[in-house]
């Protein structure tokens, strides 16, 4: 009788939590559903958004709420302000590094140009020199020629002259046949121009 007590105390302490009723839990079948879907899907599961980063407004003595709020805005317009001008200077600074690279670009092309005029002007006064040494070659070459056409002429009129002397120390036989010769020649030529001609 003694053992079977306790087995009856559990019994009853059964039957009262039986009795009593079960506490349901709040149904959150939308946000189930959402954390099932970003599961399936391989979505991140969603975090709480941080905080906006907005200043504490500080009271100052005998200010209200509004004005405390005003001051606030001013000063954050003045932090922008104060950006916008730095974002200023730094477009300046760079606008002015632009303007020195183009001023060295342009100075270094107005060099390279005097560089080229300098060349091209050398280059026409070695063209002016090297014509006139020209001309003077071709001068001298002219008259060089000239004067051996004049020697041969000479050479040529004194051996006329002695074979003229000789012409007239010779025979009349001999005559004759130096005619004739002279004669066939002249024909020889000029049947050999009527064919080229």
């Amino acid at each position: 009788m003694i053992k079977q007590q306790p087995h009856a105390e559990n019994a009853s302490a059964d039957r009262r939590q039986s009795s009593s009723p079960q506490r349901v839990p709040v149904w959150d079948g939308l946000r189930r559903m959402r954390g099932q879907a970003r599961k399936t899907t391989g979505l991140p599961p969603r975090h709480q958004l941080a905080p906006r980063d907005e200043p504490p407004v500080i009271h100052e003595v005998g200010e209200s709420s509004h004005q405390a709020e005003i001051r606030a805005q001013l000063l954050q317009v003045s932090q922008d302000l104060q950006g916008v001008r730095q974002k200023l200077q730094q477009q300046h600074a760079t606008i002015e590094d632009t303007r020195t690279t183009i001023l060295d670009i342009l100075t270094s092309h107005l060099t390279l140009m005097d560089q080229v005029h300098t060349l091209d002007t050398d280059t026409r006064a070695w063209r002016v020199m090297v014509e006139d040494r020209l001309r003077r070659t071709w001068r001298q070459m002219i008259i060089v020629a000239f004067w051996q056409q004049v020697e041969v002429l000479r050479a040529g009129i004194v051996r006329v002259r002695e074979f003229l002397d000789w012409f007239g120390m010779v025979s009349f036989e001999t005559r004759m046949i130096v005619l004739a010769v002279v004669m066939a020649a002249v024909a020889m030529m000029f049947s050999c121009l009527s064919y080229f001609l």
